[in-house]
């Protein structure tokens, strides 16, 4: 496992209180990881996170997966990235019950390119995929 980093929303570590920190109102609080093939954060969903009684918004859902595969290009590449496409299918529900969530991202070709096809999963704590993610990420 790799150490953990501080990124914001352009995938650069950072000190300060921008992006997915601070004084962002969503307070998704990601901290990412490089881990083959890719790389992983954690998210803690939040009672202000939700959408349907007792669950996460779909929305923020979407957001957290958004973030973390824009970082994959500055994690492994040092290479700001932003979203082109996303296209999300949403397996089951994310309990908002205090268990965090894993984010996954990885792209389908190993090597750098301007334009990138990304994959993502937002898994459940027991491991289960609640959440699918693909989408088009562009150098910028």
């Amino acid at each position: 496992m790799g150490a953990e980093h501080d990124l914001g929303p352009s995938g650069r570590e950072r000190g300060d209180d921008s992006g997915t920190l601070g004084e962002n109102p969503l307070r998704l609080g990601l901290r990412f990881r490089k881990e083959p093939p890719g790389i992983v954060a954690v998210f803690e969903p939040q009672v202000y996170h939700r959408g349907p009684p007792g669950f996460l918004h779909g929305g923020i859902a979407a957001t957290a997966l958004d973030e973390t595969m824009a970082s994959l290009g500055w994690a492994l590449d040092s290479v700001p990235c932003v979203t082109a496409t996303l296209e999300l299918k949403y397996r089951k529900p994310v309990p908002l019950d205090g268990s965090a969530v894993r984010l996954e991202a990885w792209r389908d070709r190993a090597e750098p390119r301007r334009m990138q096809r990304v994959q993502g999963h937002l898994l459940l704590a027991d491991g289960t995929v609640a959440v699918e993610a693909s989408g088009i990420f562009v150098q910028r």
